[in-house]
């Protein structure tokens, strides 16, 4: 009988450890400084933008450092490129842990400001017990 189970996985070399199957949402601002977080992103990163309330998404997001966020008032059309296509992204939380996870961008404006959002959907990779 087999038996299939979903395991957290990464293409890092390092244990993800338990994380849970919940998207990451991020609010941030048009400079890339990251504005609220869910409480499941909250977990899942080691982050509060109450504790860290001028944290960059690069310091979680480490490619995105090299890489604009915006072109004109819309999402980079090179980081919806790489969405659509199940890119994975290094993810580190605060604590140092890396895994991999799928990036989701959506434009949104709010009382006249933009705000890009970003989902985090860690990557599971599916495992047969015999």
């Amino acid at each position: 009988m087999n038996t299939r189970t979903m395991k957290p996985g990464n293409n890092f070399g390092t244990k993800v450890g338990s994380i849970e199957n919940e998207q990451a949402v991020l609010i941030l601002s048009d400079d890339g400084l990251i504005r609220d977080c869910n409480e499941a992103g909250a977990k899942l990163l080691g982050y509060s933008p109450k504790n860290f309330p001028k944290l960059h998404i690069s310091k979680l997001l480490p490619k995105l450092a090299k890489i604009e966020l915006l072109k004109g008032e819309r999402t980079n059309p090179y980081l919806r490129f790489l969405s659509r296509i199940g890119h994975h992204f290094e993810v580190v939380n605060m604590s140092g842990v890396r895994f991999a996870g799928k990036l989701f961008f959506s434009d949104v404006k709010n009382r006249g400001l933009h705000r890009l959002i970003i989902m985090i959907s860690p990557i599971f990779q599916e495992k047969t017990l015999h």
